[in-house]
C-alpha cells in the first residue's frame, strides 16, 4: 500500500477516538482509524483499565452486597472459591465482548481499522508504520488525536510487574497477594483499594495529601473513606515515603515513623498523555508539562486541521467525557460549528460503594464566597437503603441561596453513577429546588427518593434564611 486518502484519520481506538470516527461516517466522510496494537483495539478503555476493572468492580460489589442479607460467613466462602484466574477471566471476556461490538460498529458505519504507529508527516499526512512491511502515508483534509494516556512511572520506582507495578500491570497478576500497598488515594488507587479488601487481601492507601478525592466534595469523600474502612481498607494520609527496598518476594516502604512491608506495592499516583513519538514538534503543535496537548473549546490545536480529544488532553479524562469530546470534535471539523461540550458534566468512581458528582462543590462555593445552603438524605433515611442494608450512603444537594437553582449534586453509596443523572437533568433544565422537589415523583421504594428527602431538606434550610425572593439568574453577574 503506497499511499491512500482520507476525510479524517483517527489516531487511537479508545472512546473518544472511535466515537470520532463514527460521528464522521455519519456525515458521509471516508475515515480511517489508527490502531498501534498488533491485533486488538481499545487501549486502556478496554483492556486494562475501564471495562476489565469494572467488571471485577461489579463481582465484588454483588458478593459484599450479599453481607447483608447472609452473613460475613457465607461472604467469606463466596470469596474462597475466587481464584485470580477465574476473575481475570470474568474481566477478560467482558473486554472481548466490549471490542465485538465496538468493531461491528465501525464495520456498520464502514471505517477502515489500520493496525500501525502514526507519524505525523505533515499537517496532512500521516506516515503509518506497520508492524510488518513497509511504511506508508495516508492523505488527509482532519487528523484526530485521541492517543489517550498512560500510569505515570517515575524513573527512581523500580517497576517489575509483580512486586512493583501500576494499573497496567494489576490485572496480570497471576496469584491473590496477602498484602497490598496502594500508593495514591485518587480515583485509581481508591477503586483497586475496594477490590483488593473485598477479596480479603489486607490493604493499606498511602498518600502524602491528607484527603483522599482531592476533586471530589470532601463530605462526600469523607463518607466514602469511612466506608472503605469499614470494608478493610487502611489509610495512612499526610505520609511522605523515604525508603522503598523490594527484598525476595515483598517489598518494604518506610515513611517517617511507619514501615509496611507487603506483597505488591501498586503505585496508583496519577496518569500522563501518550503524546510521544507522534511527531507533534514537527507540525507545532505544543503540550504542557504533563505531555497533554493543548486545544481549544472546538478542541483544535494550534494546527487548526489536527484536533485532539480524550485523555490525550487532560482532566477530565472520563471515558464518557472522551467520547464526547471525539464526537464533538468530528462534528466542528466537518461544519457544524454549534455544538459545544456540555456545561453540566457527571463524574463517576467506582469504589465499593460507588461515588459520583456533577456542579459544584462546597469547597468550589467556599473559595469564591458564594452563599448556598446543602440538603442531605442518608441512605439509612431511604426505604429501599435500608431494605438493602446499607451502612453507608449520602446524597448531597447544592443549591444556590439567590437563585434557589440546583448548581450541584454530590452522592456516596449504591447506583451511585446512575442516580447522578436525575441531578444533571435537573440543572441542565435551570431547575429551582421548589420546581423540582414539587414536579418530581420517584418509584417507591427505590433510593431515587433520595432526592426528594434532600430536596425538602434544602427547602428547610432557605426557609431559615431571612426571606426573600430568588434572583432571575440572568440578573447574577
Amino acid at each position: 500500500m503506497g499511499s491512500a486518502a482520507y476525510d479524517m484519520v483517527v489516531i487511537g481506538s479508545g472512546p473518544a477516538g472511535i466515537q470520532a470516527a463514527i460521528q464522521a461516517a455519519r456525515l458521509n466522510k471516508r475515515v480511517a482509524v489508527i490502531e498501534k496494537h498488533p491485533e486488538r483495539l481499545g487501549g486502556t478503555w478496554l483492556h486494562t483499565g475501564t471495562i476489565p476493572s469494572k467488571t471485577l468492580r461489579e463481582v465484588m460489589a454483588a458478593i459484599r452486597s450479599v453481607h447483608s442479607h447472609v452473613g460475613a460467613h457465607w461472604v467469606e466462602r463466596l470469596v474462597n472459591t475466587l481464584s485470580t484466574n477465574r476473575l481475570t477471566e470474568r474481566a477478560r471476556t467482558a473486554s472481548m465482548d466490549e471490542e465485538k461490538i465496538v468493531r461491528a460498529s465501525l464495520a456498520q458505519h464502514k471505517v477502515d481499522l489500520i493496525h500501525g504507529t502514526a507519524f505525523l508527516e505533515d499537517t496532512n499526512i500521516v506516515r503509518i508504520n506497520p508492524l510488518n512491511g513497509e511504511s506508508y502515508v495516508l492523505h488527509t483534509e482532519i487528523v484526530v488525536i485521541a492517543t489517550g494516556s498512560r500510569p505515570r512511572r517515575p524513573p527512581d520506582m523500580p517497576f517489575d510487574g509483580w512486586r512493583v507495578v501500576d494499573s497496567d500491570d494489576i490485572l496480570r497478576l497471576e496469584s491473590l497477594p496477602k498484602s497490598i500497598t496502594v500508593f495514591g488515594a485518587g480515583v485509581v488507587g481508591c477503586e483497586y483499594a475496594c477490590i483488593f479488601s473485598a477479596l480479603g487481601v489486607q490493604t493499606t492507601i498511602i498518600d502524602a495529601r491528607t484527603r483522599i478525592m482531592q476533586f471530589m466534595d470532601q463530605e462526600i469523600a469523607e463518607e466514602l473513606k469511612q466506608s472503605m474502612e469499614g470494608l478493610g481498607v487502611k489509610f495512612e494520609l499526610g505520609r511522605q515515603m523515604q525508603k522503598m527496598e523490594v527484598d525476595g518476594p515483598s517489598v518494604r516502604t518506610t515513611y517517617n515513623d511507619l514501615i509496611l512491608e507487603t506483597d505488591i506495592f501498586f503505585f496508583a499516583a496519577g496518569r500522563e498523555s501518550c503524546s510521544d513519538h507522534l511527531g507533534l514538534e514537527r507540525v507545532g503543535i505544543e503540550v504542557n508539562d504533563r505531555k497533554a496537548i493543548n486545544v481549544n473549546k472546538y478542541f483544535q490545536t494550534s494546527v487548526r486541521t489536527i484536533y485532539a480529544v480524550g485523555d490525550v488532553i487532560g482532566p477530565p479524562a472520563l471515558a464518557s467525557t472522551s467520547a464526547e469530546q471525539g464526537r464533538l470534535a468530528a462534528a466542528h471539523a466537518f461544519g457544524i460549528t454549534d455544538v459545544v461540550f456540555p456545561e453540566f458534566f457527571p463524574i463517576g468512581v467506582y469504589t465499593i460503594p460507588e461515588m459520583s458528582s456533577v456542579g459544584l462543590t462546597e469547597e468550589d462555593l467556599i473559595k469564591t464566597k458564594e452563599p448556598y445552603v446543602v440538603g442531605r438524605a442518608r441512605y439509612d433515611q431511604i426505604a429501599r437503603g435500608y431494605i438493602r442494608g446499607d451502612s453507608y450512603g449520602l446524597m448531597k444537594i447544592i443549591v444556590c441561596q439567590n437563585t434557589h437553582k440546583i448548581i450541584g449534586v454530590h452522592i456516596v453509596g449504591a447506583d451511585a453513577a446512575n442516580l447522578i443523572h436525575i441531578g444533571q437533568v435537573a440543572m441542565i433544565a435551570g431547575m429551582t429546588i421548589h420546581q423540582f422537589a414539587h414536579s418530581t415523583i420517584f418509584n417507591f421504594p427505590t433510593l431515587a427518593e433520595g432526592y426528594k428527602i434532600a430536596a425538602f431538606h434544602a427547602m428547610a434550610e432557605l426557609e431559615t434564611l431571612p426571606q426573600r425572593k430568588p434572583v432571575h439568574a440572568a440578573k447574577i453577574s
